[in-house]
């Protein structure tokens, strides 16, 4: 077994203790559950924001601790990154954005979010139950106006609901949980 698998566990085990301190118990099960081999890629895709995972990583140490950002160095490095193909016309964001799945069950995906700096993931939403980790501070609106998150703090988005965000000067990696619709893509709001 490769070291991806501890990796996965390490960033498994922030969601189970941040979704305990919530009360998530469902969740919570959901997520400790998850088993099996992460998804990984021989060769990561050459996208444009993956030029930034470095120092994307670095802030994770800086902002949260060191042993989790060499967790995700080594899950980053390897993950199967992707962009979702309904943000095209977007042309600022699919340069700036990519997300990959890196441990999958029928209703549950763990996976990363790297923005690069000065980007903006304007309104979007899914069908999919949502939290994320993120492991650098970065502004919110999670529907009623843009609010700072900072690092390591558990963030909830129900069905549906509309959510935006956008980073300053630096990158920033965020690892996520969607839990039921897990297939359904999410899209943007239109104003």
């Amino acid at each position: 077994m490769t070291a991806a698998g501890p990796a996965v566990d390490a960033l498994t085990a922030r969601f189970v203790a941040a979704l305990g301190r919530r009360g998530a118990m469902a969740e919570l099960m959901a997520v400790a559950s998850l088993g099996g081999p992460p998804q990984l890629a021989a060769q990561p895709p050459d996208l444009p924001v993956l030029a930034h995972l470095d120092d994307a990583v670095a802030r994770i140490a800086d902002e949260v601790d060191g042993q989790l950002a060499e967790a995700v160095r080594l899950l980053a490095r390897r993950a199967a990154w992707t962009r979702t193909a309904s943000y095209v016309d977007d042309t600022a964001l699919f340069a700036g954005y990519a997300h990959a799945g890196l441990r999958t069950d029928d209703d549950v995906v763990l996976g990363l979010v790297v923005l690069g700096p000065g980007v903006h993931y304007r309104a979007h939403h899914h069908p999919a139950e949502e939290y994320y980790l993120p492991l650098g501070a970065i502004r919110w609106d999670h529907g009623e106006g843009w609010v700072d998150e900072p690092a390591g703090e558990l963030i909830h988005h129900a069905p549906w609901q509309p959510h935006a965000m956008t980073t300053g000067d630096r990158p920033v990696l965020l690892a996520y949980l969607w839990f039921d619709e897990v297939d359904t893509p999410s899209v943007f709001v239109e104003p």
